[in-house]
């Protein structure tokens, strides 16, 4: 029983250093585009990318892409 309670702890650290790195990459990635807390929670629960909520302003569109002012 040892082993495997041993095996189990050694997976949970390994998940949960894998959660905190996921978390860490979200945040660095809402603040690369600047996400208000709003957005954010939109994108938690994969309502939207973070690239969604660029302004279009500060998107540069080819000639056949359609947009309206």
């Amino acid at each position: 029983m040892g082993f495997f309670k041993a095996l189990f702890n050694v997976t949970s650290k390994i998940l949960e250093e894998q959660e905190k790195e996921k978390r860490k990459n979200f945040e660095r990635e809402c603040d690369l585009y600047n996400l208000d807390e709003y957005e954010r929670e939109e994108v938690r629960k994969g309502s939207y990318e973070p690239y969604n909520f660029e302004d279009s302003e500060d998107v540069e569109l080819d000639d056949d892409d359609y947009y309206q002012n």
